[in-house]
């Protein structure tokens, strides 16, 4: 099956890229707001709001998390209304929810110059296109569909007994994988999964297709469990995760 849907340039490179743009953009904000700089915050803001039009959450805003991106807006109200007291105020409030609990009360803008994200560990990766067709969060979707089209025909020839189609698929699927959005190009993040994923191209590379049966029929079983049975990309994305 064709992946052409999925962006030539890693998801989870453009991914790096957007939370990377995120802190940059955060640190400019908080650092307008510190000195009092309305236009500077309110062009600060500004970039946030076009980064999230393309970022990876469904609601288009920068942040998937619904506290943050109602403070996010706070921000934005004010800064609209040209009160920057409560720019700053909402903007504390924005900070806080990003550091520990025990400092989320005395958060300040100040604090948002060494503001770090969930994915602040993350190296240092190519620029996402700017021009991209797609968001991140539709290549998400895309991905997705992908995976489980990809997945569906995999289970199909194993259960005909098509070993040679059967292979085909897996390598269908570990391709998929390299442009996904999963840290070393795996086609899963889960590490179960990823482990049930290469014993079936283990017993698919041997010929023995009873195991190749046997591999997947323990991969779908992860996928028949309520509470990941309904699991997309974006849900993982919006739960902090990295990976799906």
């Amino acid at each position: 099956m064709s992946t052409a849907a999925v962006s030539s340039l890693s998801i989870f490179q453009e991914l790096q890229s957007f939370y990377q743009s995120r802190q940059t953009d955060l640190q400019q904000l908080g650092s307008a707001l510190q000195s009092g700089n309305l236009t500077s915050a309110q062009q600060a803001y500004t970039n946030l709001a076009a980064l999230g039009q393309s970022g990876p959450y469904a609601n288009s805003d920068p942040f998937g998390k619904s506290s943050r991106a109602e403070e996010f807006e706070a921000v934005g109200k004010a800064l609209q209304s040209g009160d920057l007291a409560g720019a700053q105020t909402a903007f504390a409030a924005l900070a806080g929810e990003q550091k520990n609990a025990s400092d989320a009360a005395q958060a300040s803008p100040a604090a948002v110059v060494n503001l770090s994200t969930t994915q602040s560990s993350l190296s240092t990766a190519t620029t996402a296109t700017s021009g991209s067709a797609a968001s991140i969060y539709e290549q998400l979707q895309a991905y997705g569909k992908q995976r489980a089209a990809d997945l569906k025909q995999l289970g199909q020839d194993l259960k005909a007994g098509n070993l040679s189609a059967a292979q085909q698929d897996f390598a269908t699927l570990t391709a998929l994988g390299q442009t996904g959005p999963n840290k070393n190009g795996q086609t899963f993040g889960n590490t179960d999964r990823n482990q049930d994923f290469q014993a079936i191209g283990q017993a698919l590379e041997s010929g023995s297709l009873a195991g190749a049966q046997s591999a997947f029929a323990t991969l779908e079983s992860s996928f028949a469990k309520p509470s990941q049975q309904s699991q997309t990309a974006i849900a993982a994305y919006n739960s902090g995760a990295l990976s799906v």
